[in-house]
């Protein structure tokens, strides 16, 4: 397939939702615009691989949903799989509490786009304001002639009348054909933190909850190697937080099919990655997240610094992404 294949935006509606499709020679991206302008494939065309998880709901859950006028309760609610916004992820503004029962409001609501124009790319600009906590998001995808990156640019504006403290995550879900024992992830040195054990009577000796992530323990005893994907139906499901990451960046290869994706984002924004996997008959995923948040608990994320302030007016930008390849 020639790389000068052009670039192409097309619109549609899938179970009521409406999505947007961003496509050159080597990609293809669906954007459910209509519902958190989650990613919800990510195909690798020359190869016909979509990297993202599909949950058996599919997009027919929202045949009977009207989002504009009912929102979802929390990001994973009639969870389809693929990439959401959880913005924010838990947050306080002024008296309301966001929390993991509420969180990811983003991801929540349908959003307005409108198709940016050019010559060797295709672009569409995202954009919402959220009802609950005071954020106009805007977000622009695009994807460029004869390119294998899917380029995200992020701002965040507090329309507010006072501050919001929020944590943010990437909630990426890989699966599908892509994802087998044949996958290894890779990313940068760093510990990996049991978020959910996390004591706070312990605050000045996190080394009680971290360890390699080569080597950590299971609940019932065993350790395993987070650089590696077990078979299907191994009933695990594993959740972690890896910090103390220098580089902003992480691979999964599968190298049995010889294609892998990396995805890289500005370390300001994510300083850690939450990792999650859930191995079982109804689920087999890999979760790599960008986010800044290392705690489980939001009230431990405010005493540890690991959130972010939007002042009323103040705004935030970030670009991320990933990239597709092939290997030997």
């Amino acid at each position: 397939m020639s790389n000068r294949f052009e670039c192409t935006v097309q619109e549609s509606v899938a179970s009521g939702v409406q999505t947007v499709t961003l496509e050159n020679a080597l990609l293809r991206v669906r954007i459910l615009t209509g519902k958190g302008a989650d990613i919800y494939e990510l195909i690798y065309k020359p190869l016909d691989i979509d990297f993202l998880l599909k949950t058996n709901n599919g997009l027919a859950a929202f045949e009977r949903r009207n989002l504009a006028k009912r929102r979802l309760t929390h990001y994973s609610e009639l969870f389809t799989g693929g990439w959401q916004d959880c913005l924010p992820h838990r947050a306080k503004y002024l008296e309301l509490d966001i929390t993991q029962d509420t969180g990811g409001i983003a991801a929540t609501v349908p959003w307005k786009y409108e198709i940016l124009p050019a010559a060797d790319s295709a672009s569409v600009r995202c954009f919402v304001q959220l009802q609950d906590i005071p954020f106009l998001i805007e977000k622009t995808f695009t994807v460029k002639q004869g390119d294998p990156q899917l380029y995200i640019d992020q701002r965040i504006l507090n329309t507010g009348t006072a501050p919001v403290q929020f944590s943010w995550t990437q909630h990426a879900a890989f699966g599908g054909q892509f994802l087998d024992e044949h996958v290894s992830i890779e990313f940068p040195d760093c510990v990996a933190f049991h978020a959910r054990h996390y004591d706070s009577s312990y605050k000045n000796d996190f080394s009680r909850f971290e360890e390699p992530p080569e080597r950590i323990a299971l609940p019932d005893g065993t350790c395993r190697n987070l650089r590696e994907v077990l078979p299907r139906g191994t009933n695990e499901h594993i959740f972690t937080v890896l910090k103390h990451i220098r580089e902003p960046w992480a691979k999964l290869i599968n190298r049995h099919k010889k294609v892998g994706v990396q995805l890289h984002w500005e370390l300001d924004a994510f300083p850690f990655i939450r990792y999650w996997s859930y191995n079982a008959d109804e689920m087999y995923t890999v979760g790599i997240e960008p986010s800044n948040d290392a705690f489980a608990n939001f009230d431990h994320s405010l005493q540890h610094g690991t959130y972010r302030e939007l002042k009323p007016e103040q705004q935030y930008g970030t670009r991320y992404g990933c990239t597709l390849f092939e290997t030997d």
